[in-house]
């Protein structure tokens, strides 16, 4: 019996497909990249890096002598530097490049002068599938921040308080005031100075380093 040509055609491809699939499967398996193949394969099941990134960093607290349980993380932001550093108490466990706002020397005075604001404040929000990979919130602004604004009266009636209760019960301030928000640690590279909003950037996979790691809470200290 004459078979259909679309099914002779249908049959070759498979055959084609198996035969790479095999092929590719002992290259794996036999080859000495053996091990870089894995790694890539890895890598496509994990975009965000939540396997990979701690990983990484849990070697970096080995290096410094620590274990997880004894990590009692800090963050420091200098600005000056660009760079953002990870401590447990005053150990040194990682420092990063990073970007900063698009008018990076000052205080933050309102939500579009594009500086990154100086002061303590820490991860209050976080967010796994934001537009720029991964976010960290932080509880900007602060009672300072929000008492500036007043001064500047930029603030409308009540807002100073929210911000202040929002500090005092840990919670997200508001984040719909002139003073600008939401405002965080995020992804998207570290090479300039680019941020409109006075965010902190990072490349994606130092980010991802320390996003599975730092909880909500952790305290960010942001200086000149």
């Amino acid at each position: 019996m004459k078979q259909h040509p679309g099914r002779v055609i249908g049959d070759i491809i498979f055959i084609l497909f198996a035969s790479t699939s095999i092929l590719s499967f002992f290259a794996i398996v036999l080859t000495p990249a053996r091990h870089f193949v894995w790694k890539e394969i890895i890598k496509l099941g994990d975009l965000r890096g939540q396997k990979g990134g701690p990983l990484i960093f849990r070697q970096k607290l080995k290096d410094a002598g620590l274990t997880f349980k004894e990590f009692e993380p800090q963050i420091l932001i200098r600005k000056r530097s660009r760079e953002l550093v990870v401590l447990s108490e005053n150990l040194v466990i990682a420092t990063y490049p990073i970007g900063i706002g698009k008018n990076p020397v000052g205080i933050k005075l309102n939500g579009k002068d594009g500086k990154t604001p100086e002061g303590h404040y820490h991860i209050c929000r976080k967010d796994d599938q934001h537009r720029f990979h991964l976010f960290m919130q932080l509880n900007y602004p602060a009672p300072d921040d929000a008492r500036r604004g007043s001064v500047q009266q930029l603030l409308k009636a009540g807002e100073e308080q929210k911000i202040i209760d929002a500090w005092d019960n840990n919670g997200v301030p508001p984040v719909n005031t002139a003073l600008g928000g939401p405002l965080g640690i995020h992804g998207f590279g570290a090479e300039s100075n680019w941020t409109a909003d006075g965010s902190i950037s990072m490349h994606n996979a130092h980010l991802e380093e320390i996003y599975w790691i730092l909880a909500s809470g952790t305290p960010v200290a942001i200086v000149p």
